[in-house]
């Protein structure tokens, strides 16, 4: 039996349990002997891409198979020719991901929730990626990662809170499992479940007037309890006297998204899209990003309060105990734990002033 290990970052062969030693350009052709399709390996992509003149092509695929051995047929002639694995005792893990994959696309959101987290596994860092080389098999390559974007995207919980277009929202983020708060009462009952969300998707108007701010509200909730959530806030309307930059350093906020339309016929691809995009960069770095911005503007401004009304001697020791509470944040913002920092970071507001 011959196992070939793809989805670790690089290429590996063993046979019978004994591990093969791969130089880059063998690493190579095993991918696109693996990988490549039906139509085989082509004479001239394998000239092309390891620089192989037609003369010493033979010999340089014989050296290939005694090195792995890795049974090839043929058909064709010189540049026309074209080689295919002859043998089914390999097993490849990006073939067994993609139909662990094709498994729990099956199982729609009824089950799968096993073959995802064997897909999952499998996937430790991702594909090979080859310096100099061109992509050995860029189809395959482009299905295997839309695969893995399927799953990370299946597996993601989104929490969205909102009164009018929540339910259409989370329609949007269908390959997301979603659960939706209409009002504030409903979201307080998702308090001791904050932690096993991904993101939260909070509406800054929680009423048909839009006079309130509940939104606003909402996060300083998750805030003050050091949840581990991030979130971003979707709104109609731009808050008043604030600019949305403040807006989302005072917070602690992810981003903030603006809806095209309110109430349930509203278009929500736009949003969904960008929730899409936000949960692909790493939300809760980008929280962390955003207190760490915070309270470097406290420490700015506490500054200047406590040097006009502290002496000297007062006033560096206040900035002392500043500075190594503000580094303290900064190194869990670092860290991306987002709870503690949360927690740090409403005791410098309290402490310091916002």
């Amino acid at each position: 039996m011959i196992e070939i290990e793809l989805l670790d970052g690089r290429v590996k062969e063993t046979r019978d349990g004994r591990p093969i030693a791969l130089p880059p350009d063998d690493a190579w052709l095993v991918v696109a002997l693996t990988l490549g399709g039906k139509s085989g390996l082509h004479a001239r992509t394998v000239m092309s891409a390891l620089g192989v003149s037609s003369g010493t092509l033979r010999k340089r695929m014989e050296r290939f198979q005694t090195r792995t051995s890795l049974t090839l047929a043929s058909e064709g002639v010189k540049a026309d020719k074209a080689w295919r694995l002859e043998q089914d005792d390999i097993d490849v893990d990006a073939v067994r991901f993609l139909n662990l994959v094709d498994e729990v696309r099956r199982a729609g959101n009824q089950g799968g929730d096993q073959a995802a987290a064997a897909a999952l596994a499998l996937w430790t860092s991702g594909l090979p990626q080859f310096t100099g080389l061109p992509n050995p098999a860029p189809e395959m390559y482009d299905r295997l990662e839309a695969a893995h974007d399927y799953l990370v995207d299946r597996g993601r919980r989104i929490l969205i809170v909102d009164d009018q277009v929540g339910d259409n929202l989370a329609q949007r983020l269908g390959r997301s499992r979603c659960e939706v708060a209409h009002s504030f009462d409903e979201f307080e009952k998702f308090l001791p479940a904050l932690n096993s969300f991904d993101l939260a998707v909070v509406d800054l108007h929680l009423t048909s007037t839009y006079a309130d701010a509940t939104g606003d509200t909402i996060v300083r909730r998750i805030n003050a309890g050091g949840a581990d959530l991030p979130v971003v806030m979707i709104t109609l309307r731009p808050p008043e006297n604030r600019s949305v930059p403040e807006w989302i350093k005072s917070l602690g906020l992810v981003d903030v998204i603006f809806k095209k339309g309110d109430g349930p016929g509203a278009d929500m691809a736009y949003v969904a899209q960008r929730v899409d995009e936000l949960l692909r960069e790493g939300p809760t770095a980008l929280a962390c990003d955003q207190l760490t911005h915070l309270v470097q503007r406290l420490r700015r401004k506490a500054r200047q309060r406590l040097r006009a009304t502290r002496s000297e001697g007062d006033y560096l020791r206040a900035v002392e105990q500043m500075d190594r509470e503000a580094d303290r944040i900064g190194r869990l913002a670092a860290e991306s734990r987002l709870g503690p920092a949360r927690i740090e970071t409403e005791l410098f507001i309290k402490n310091y002033g916002e």
